[in-house]
C-alpha cells in the first residue's frame, strides 16, 4: 500500500519527482573525494540564482566577513564543499517543496523544522559527529513527508491534523488511513532523489523509539535528528504538552548519544537564538519577531498548564499514600514526578530564557523600535518568570530526597506543595501582566 501512496504523490506532483540538475551534480561533486573546489563552482555557477544566494550567505554578518568575497570559488573555499552543499540543498527544497499546496501553514512548519536541523547541527558539534552539515540537511528535512502526504490527500490529512491536535498520535492516524507515515514518505522522497542513504535513513527514524545502549555508529544521524526532534518548541502543528514517556525517551537517545544534561541545557537556552540566525542567512521566512513573541508566550503558559496539571496529580497520589501508607512505593512515585516536573520546568525556563534573548537581538538590530517600552517591560516579565520557575525546580528536587520516615503523615509534601502552589500563582499573576 506504501508504494501505492507514493507513486500517486509522484504522479500527482511531477515536479517534485527529482532534483534540479544542479543541484544533481552539486550532490555527486561532494560525495566525489577527487573533486575540488573548483569544481564544485564551476557547477553552481550553472545556476545564477543559486549563486547569486551563496554569495549573499558568504558576506552575511553571520559570517562577520571583513574582505567582500566576489566569486563562487572564494565562496566555496570560505565555507567549505559541505557548507555549500548544505546551502545549496536547503535553498532548492525550499523552493521547491514551498510549491505544494496546502493547508499546513508554512512558516509554522518551516520554523519547525530549521529548529530541529540547528538543533542537529548544534548536537553533532557537541557529541564530535561530522560532517555537521549532514545533521543540519537531515534536521531540515525531517518532516517533508508531512507536506507530500498532505499535497495529495488534503482532506485527509486536514482530517487527521485535527485528531492530532486533539490528543491523537501523528503517526498512529497516518498509519492508519495509508500504512504508512510522513517520516517513510520523507525517506522515500530522499532517495528517490538520489541523496546519501544514511540522510534518507535519519529522516525515516526521526520518530523510532530507541532502546539505551544502542550506539552503533549508523544509528548516530537518526537519534540526532530524533533528539532535536524532541527538544524542538516550535512545532508545525499544535501539539499536546509532553506526556512522561516522551521525556524518558529524550533522555535515553541524549544518553546513547553521550551528551549530559548540562551540554543539553546549554544547546537549549542558545536554541531560538541560532534559529533567528540561520533563518535570516538561508532566506528561509519562519515569521517576524513579533509572531516568535506570541509563540514564545504561548508556549511558556502552556507549560505552565503542564506543571499546574502534574501538580493536582501530585495532590491525588499524596492522598493514596496517606491512605494505604504504601511508603516505598510512594516515594518512588513522587521522585518519578519530581523528575518529570524537573525536565518540564527546565524546558520552559530554556524557553524563556531564548526569547529573552530574542528580543534582546531584535532590539539591538533596530528590528523592534521599542517607543513605548513593550519590549522591556516584557523583558522584566520574562525574568521574573524565570525566578519563579527556578524556585519551584528547588522545591521539587526536595521531593526526589525525601527519607521515607519523613512523609509519614504528609505534611513535608504538603508544605512543599504549598511553596509551589504559591510559585504558580505569582506566575499567574505574571501571565495577566504578560498579556496587557
Amino acid at each position: 500500500m506504501a508504494q501505492e501512496i507514493y507513486n500517486r504523490i509522484l504522479s500527482d506532483h511531477a515536479e517534485i519527482a527529482s532534483l534540479p540538475q544542479v543541484l544533481i551534480e552539486v550532490v555527486k561533486v561532494s560525495t566525489d573525494s577527487d573533486s575540488s573546489a573548483s569544481d564544485l563552482a564551476r557547477v553552481i555557477l550553472k545556476d545564477p540564482a543559486l549563486t547569486a544566494k551563496l554569495l549573499r550567505v558568504v558576506n552575511s554578518p553571520y559570517y562577520g566577513r571583513v574582505r567582500e568575497v566576489t566569486t563562487i570559488n572564494q565562496a566555496v573555499v570560505t565555507l567549505g564543499v559541505r557548507s555549500v552543499t548544505a546551502i545549496a540543498l536547503s535553498a532548492s527544497v525550499y523552493e521547491t517543496v514551498g510549491k505544494l499546496k496546502g493547508t499546513i501553514e508554512r512558516k509554522r512548519f518551516w520554523r519547525h523544522s530549521l529548529e530541529v536541523a540547528t538543533a542537529s547541527k548544534l548536537i553533532a558539534q557537541n557529541v564530535g559527529f561530522k560532517p555537521v552539515e549532514e545533521a543540519f540537511v537531515a534536521g531540515l528535512l525531517h518532516d517533508i513527508g508531512m507536506l507530500l502526504l498532505e499535497a495529495s490527500f488534503a482532506e485527509e490529512y486536514k482530517r487527521i491534523w485535527r485528531l492530532v491536535e486533539a490528543g491523537e498520535n501523528l503517526l498512529e492516524a497516518e498509519q492508519h488511513n495509508w500504512g504508512t507515515d510522513h517520516a517513510r514518505a520523507g525517506q522515500f522522497l530522499l532517495d528517490q532523489w538520489g541523496l546519501p542513504k544514511h540522510l534518507g535513513e535519519a529522516v525515516g527514524q526521526h520518530h523510532r523509539v530507541f532502546d539505551h545502549g544502542e550506539k552503533s555508529p549508523e544509528l548516530s544521524l537518526p537519534q540526532i535528528v530524533n533528539l532535536a526532534n524532541h527538544l524542538s518548541k516550535f512545532r508545525a502543528y499544535l501539539m499536546p504538552p509532553p506526556e512522561a514517556k516522551i521525556l524518558e525517551i529524550k533522555d535515553v537517545v541524549a544518553s546513547n548519544l553521550g551528551l549530559t544534561n548540562s551540554s543539553l541545557a546549554d544547546i537549549e537556552a542558545d536554541l531560538i537564538s541560532e534559529v533567528v540566525k540561520e533563518s535570516g542567512f538561508l532566506e528561509i521566512e519562519i515569521g517576524d519577531i513579533e509572531e516568535l513573541l506570541r509563540e514564545a508566550n504561548r508556549l511558556l503558559y502552556r507549560q505552565y498548564e503542564t506543571v499546574e496539571n502534574l501538580l493536582r496529580e501530585n495532590r491525588k497520589m499524596q492522598q493514596q499514600i496517606a491512605h494505604d501508607q504504601a511508603m516505598k512505593g510512594a516515594l518512588e512515585s513522587l521522585q518519578a514526578i519530581a523528575v518529570a516536573f524537573s525536565y518540564l520546568i527546565n524546558n520552559a525556563t530554556a524557553t524563556i530564557v531564548g526569547r529573552t534573548q530574542l528580543i534582546d537581538l531584535a532590539v539591538s538590530k533596530g528590528q523592534i523600535i521599542d517607543t513605548e517600552g513593550v519590549c522591556l517591560a516584557s523583558s522584566g516579565v520574562i525574568t521574573r518568570a524565570v525566578e519563579n520557575i527556578s524556585h519551584i525546580l528547588d522545591e521539587l528536587k526536595k521531593i526526589a530526597t525525601f527519607d521515607p520516615g519523613a512523609i509519614s503523615d504528609g505534611r513535608a509534601v504538603r508544605d512543599i506543595e504549598a511553596e509551589v502552589q504559591a510559585r504558580l500563582a505569582e506566575l499567574e499573576s505574571t501571565k495577566v501582566s504578560f498579556h496587557k
